[in-house]
């Protein structure tokens, strides 16, 4: 499950190579961009979190917009709730009443999100241009051609005309593309067409720099006709192209095809992820890795033949008399899992060898073996990573299905396929009682030994559960901890500069709200002594929250803040701390916001039993605190996730804030992320039940507060706090009189199994805890009003959730509540304009429930008409 909603736009491809350290294309075909809500979610399974580019990044594939309302900043102690409390002022001087507020239309206004430039970077060796690092290349808005330029001195050249892109008699609809390794050619994707969260299919085409010509990747591309490519990435080393087409996997060197696998078809995938492996093992469209030289493939084959299939109907897509079905083989709790194996390729020999067990598949398999896999239906891989400089070693983490126990194999082909070894490099079994993190991202990277063994930088829980670097050795039992203490590293944002031996990472050093950006050097005889801090302010008072990104040689970075103020991004120099380059300091959103009174936000802690939880206050404007305010609490609360930082935040609860009065209230509780194991895992088994303590204990202490209405506390969440939400009302305790849930699981035998049996085990080793997880007791629902949103289409917490939750509460008699679906709309529920009216749903139901400051546009305009007696206060 991922804390972040997809969207059903097309995905921008250069994530997934940004990501990965690939050479990235340009993605500038956003006319269609829509400006939404960002509800503030984190990924709980691929960090969720672990910030990464990714987080900040406008695209239309995830809700994006994170912002956290200023113009300045002023951090003052205070003492109301407790030692923490810190106040982050965003007030200008001045008569506030002469501000204005923010409305509802102006969540969806571009104006009113800051802009975060990317920069796309080339490994520019053989490019002829400039042999520097910091050569990045983008789309010219007016002209159409491929710029190149030179961040040191802006210097930029024509790299490819538009007049070269014509195909068909037209410009070539380029949406993202990317450069070869040699910088002979270039790939364009265009037709894009969004699958899942992050697949899509699309048409490839190939450009030569040389003679200045197009064609496309395959021969029965047709523009006209749905695209067939499902991945397609240069190799490491000149001009070879990998690419999955009908869940085949193929290889070309641009003159001939080389089909390496023949099984692909609707249930057996090839070199790309299924659905459950794309949506909660990977995070990214792809199952292929190139290895460093270029000579081998390492590649998933995912059979999910015995998956069973869920049937959606589609009532929008086409104009028939009967609804559309989409099929998709979507493994529940308990259910069959899709049956992974990993291969090795061999361009030299055309061969595969089979890496583990597998004893239906006729192929070439590793015999020298000092492991047992786990068995075929008890195996996940959860990370691939080559361990050398040309294709001698393969680096792979394998866990079992309810994934507390983590082997990490590694192959050697120094002598071929045939002569292929394989040992474990490490075999992890949290004492815990808890479940292995999975990042999406991987977070292996090869270091080189002089001792003949095989080296590796890793993110790993140390012994008091805290994510930190450690080099791992296969002629060393003894792990070398590059970083410890009561903090984490965000895994994914470690990179490791091979040339300085420099080790770069974000970390939670300061606080698990905010994120530094920190160096190591490897050349020192301590590298852990040599730990320094790029971002760290002076001011202890002063707060930040950071991601960064790195150039191919890491000699520069593109560094984002991202809040508590209003976000800015600049380029600097590893080796020059004076070199910086403003890319965006948002100006025109600064100037915008100096005529808005804007909501002030409140850091604190709130305690749970002897349970110390980080917590998030958003003030309206013009707070009195001789008053008394009706309170939203917005809750998430899965696994690992966030949602309490200093990251920048412009969204509808600024506007529920700023125009109804309300504060509004975030508690990260048990369950959630960088705050070590102790504080994670002991949700485990038990999915919804601490997660509820924690909120009901947090709402009981604001309504204790002085200044809040005790009477009118709301709770809302999306997704996995759609669910929190349904279980604080169905825990009865009468502090919360109304839930609004958007998409809420129900029921956890209902989603998917990768995720669900993570924390809950699977149904048949935990049945009571199954049980007691999923939303039964409907006495609570009789006693606060209750909204739940749902799109029909969501591939991911199925529309089953909420259906047979309205069937549980009709045969309870309960009718205090209101049910919304969303024809056709998936998690993200933006198809059709739907994205507005959920909020503006939202809005409605909460004014009509606790009232509020009288806001003329919705009282206006309030259209539902809810059961039972709603109290209406002013």
């Amino acid at each position: 499950m991922s804390t972040e909603a997809p969207s059903d736009s097309i995905i921008d491809a250069r994530d997934r190579h940004i990501a990965n350290g690939q050479i990235a294309g340009n993605d500038y075909n956003d006319e269609n961009t829509e400006y939404f809500i960002r509800t503030s979610y984190q990924d709980d399974d691929d960090y969720s979190q672990h910030l990464n580019h990714q987080s900040y990044r406008e695209n239309d594939d995830e809700v994006q917009q994170r912002l956290f309302p200023t113009n300045e900043v002023n951090y003052d102690e205070k003492v109301n709730h407790n030692k923490r409390d810190v106040l982050v002022s965003i007030l200008e001087e001045g008569d506030e009443s002469l501000q204005k507020r923010i409305e509802f239309d102006d969540l969806y206004n571009s104006s009113f999100t800051p802009k975060h430039p990317t920069l796309v970077w080339v490994q520019n060796e053989k490019i002829g241009v400039d042999p520097r690092d910091g050569i990045f290349t983008y789309r010219d808005p007016e002209t159409d051609n491929i710029i190149l330029e030179s961040i040191q001195d802006r210097k930029s050249q024509v790299y490819v005309n538009a007049n070269d892109l014509i195909v068909d008699h037209g410009l070539l609809n380029v949406q993202s593309f990317e450069i070869s390794a040699d910088a002979k050619y270039l790939m364009f994707w265009t037709n894009k067409t969004s699958q899942y969260r992050h697949s899509y299919f699309s048409n490839v085409f190939i450009y030569d720099l040389a003679n200045r010509s197009i064609t496309p990747l395959t021969a029965d591309t047709v523009l006209d006709e749905e695209p067939k490519i499902a991945y397609a990435v240069w190799s490491p080393t000149g001009h070879q192209v990998a690419y999955v087409k009908e869940n085949n996997l193929y290889v070309t060197d641009l003159q001939s095809h080389k089909q390496v696998t023949f099984d692909g078809s609707a249930t057996v995938f090839n070199g790309v992820p299924d659905w459950v492996y794309e949506e909660e093992v990977f995070g990214t469209n792809f199952a292929v890795w190139w290895s460093p030289d270029s000579t081998h493939l390492a590649y998933l084959r995912l059979d999910e033949t015995a998956v069973p299939e869920f049937h959606m109907a589609l009532y929008t897509t086409s104009n028939q008399s009967y609804p559309e079905e989409l099929k998709i083989r979507y493994p529940k709790a308990g259910a069959p899992n899709p049956l992974v194996s990993l291969y090795i390729y061999s361009l030299p020999d055309d061969a595969s060898l089979l890496v583990t067990t597998d004893e239906k598949m006729a192929i070439q398999s590793i015999k020298s073996k000092e492991y047992k896999d786990f068995e075929l239906n008890d195996r996940i891989i959860t990370e691939v990573t080559w361990a050398t400089e040309a294709h001698s070693h393969l680096l792979f983490k394998q866990t079992n299905r309810v994934q507390d126990h983590q082997l990490t194999i590694v192959v050697t082909l120094a002598d071929g396929l045939h002569k292929a070894t394989a040992t474990v490099a490490r075999e992890y079994k949290p004492e815990d009682g808890g479940w292995v993190d999975v990042p999406a991202t991987p977070t292996m990277v090869f270091l080189s030994s002089d001792k003949g063994d095989i080296r590796y930088l890793d993110v790993a829980d140390n012994k008091d559960g805290f994510a930190h670097l450690v080099i791992f050795s296969t002629g060393n039992d003894k792990p070398v901890w590059l970083t410890s203490g009561e903090w984490e590293v965000v895994a994914g944002t470690v990179v490791v500069d091979k040339s300085r031996q420099l080790v770069h990472f974000i970390s939670t050093e300061l606080s698990p709200l905010e994120r530094h950006l920190y160096t190591i050097s490897l050349e020192s005889e301590d590298p852990a002594l040599s730990k320094t801090c790029r971002t760290c302010p002076d001011d202890p008072d002063v707060h930040a929250y950071y991601a960064v990104t790195f150039t191919p040689k890491a000699g520069f970075y593109v560094l984002n803040y991202l809040g508590p103020d209003i976000p800015t991004t600049v380029v600097k120099s590893v080796d020059d701390g004076s070199f910086e380059v403003l890319l965006e300091n948002n100006t025109e959103l600064k100037t915008l916001l100096k005529d808005y009174s804007l909501p002030r936000v409140r850091m604190t802690n709130v305690r749970s039993g002897n349970i110390d939880m980080n917590a998030m206050e958003i003030l309206p404007p013009s707070f009195d605190a001789s008053l008394k305010y009706p309170v939203l609490f917005h809750v998430y609360g899965g696994p690992s996730s966030q949602l309490v930082s200093y990251q920048y935040d412009l969204s509808w609860h600024t506007f529920v804030a700023s125009q109804l009065g309300y504060i509004v209230v975030t508690v990260d509780g048990r369950g959630t992320g960088f705050r070590g194991r102790k504080y994670r895992v002991g949700v485990r088994r038990r999915l919804g039940e601490l997660e509820t303590i924690d909120q009901v204990n947090a709402g009981r202490y604001w309504a204790s507060l002085d200044y809040v209405d005790e009477s009118r506390i709301a709770i809302w969440g999306w997704s996995y706090g759609g669910y929190m939400t349904t279980k604080v009302l169905e825990a009865n305790d009468g502090v919360f009189g109304a839930g609004l849930a958007v998409a809420p699981v129900t029921d956890w035998r209902f989603y998917d199994s990768i995720y669900t049996e993570r924390y809950m085990l699977t149904p048949e080793l935990n049945p009571q805890g199954y049980v007691d997880s999923a939303v039964n007791n409907m006495t609570g629902f009789e006693n606060a009003k209750y909204l739940l949103v749902h799109g029909t289409g969501d591939d991911n917490v199925h529309f089953q959730h909420s259906a047979v939750l309205v069937d549980k509460l009709t045969q309870a008699n309960v009718h205090n509540y209101r049910v919304q679906f969303f024809s056709d709309n998936n998690h993200a529920i933006r198809y059709h304009n739907a994205n507005k009216n959920v909020y503006y749903l939202l809005t409605e139901f909460l004014f009509e429930s606790f009232g509020g400051k009288d806001y003329a546009h919705v009282r206006a305009e309030t259209h539902g008409h809810f059961s039972g007696p709603l109290k209406k206060v002013s």
